[in-house]
């Protein structure tokens, strides 16, 4: 079995119900076990877009599924949630990035693991260190929390009250 870090983050709609309906989701999956969710943060958007604050966190699941199949599986999840087309950085409904995997490095024609971007966004850092205090990037075995100090953009306005079991 196989640990996953994911970040999760929507900022277009009902924002709460998209994360919700988005767990919910993954944890009806026969093939993966929920262990962790991180606090919801409401954050600024990444990018040069201007468009709506982004509520985000981080879920850690145990699944057997391969990279690959792990990815299919977030789009199918998004796709069923609500997500619909929109730009690069643009608002989204709904968004699943795979983060992490264990300690594996990987890469496919849709999947880079590490993501090659995570490290630059205190939204998805924060969270990382609230579900697993020592965490290591599987690239440069630098610890979460040493990362967190290297950035020099944040985002995060503050956490927010989130209910998984409110509707």
């Amino acid at each position: 079995m196989s640990k996953v870090f994911l970040a999760i983050g929507s900022n277009k709609g009902n924002r709460e119900n998209y994360l919700k309906e988005a767990i919910k989701s993954l944890s009806c999956d026969d093939n993966i076990k929920l262990l962790k969710l991180s606090s919801i943060y409401e954050t600024t958007p990444y990018g040069e877009i201007l468009q709506n604050n982004y509520l985000n966190g981080a879920v850690l699941i145990e699944t057997n599924y391969s990279p690959n199949e792990i990815y299919t599986v977030v789009k199918k999840i998004e796709k069923e949630v609500g997500r619909t087309d929109s730009v690069r950085w643009g608002e989204r409904e709904i968004d699943i990035d795979i983060i992490l995997i264990d300690s594996l490095v990987f890469e496919s024609e849709h999947l880079i693991i590490p993501h090659k971007e995570y490290s630059k966004r205190d939204f998805v850092l924060v969270p990382l260190l609230e579900i697993d205090s020592e965490l290591k990037d599987p690239r440069t075995k630098n610890k979460i929390k040493n990362l967190i100090n290297l950035l020099t953009e944040t985002y995060i306005i503050g956490k927010v009250n989130f209910n998984l079991n409110e509707n």
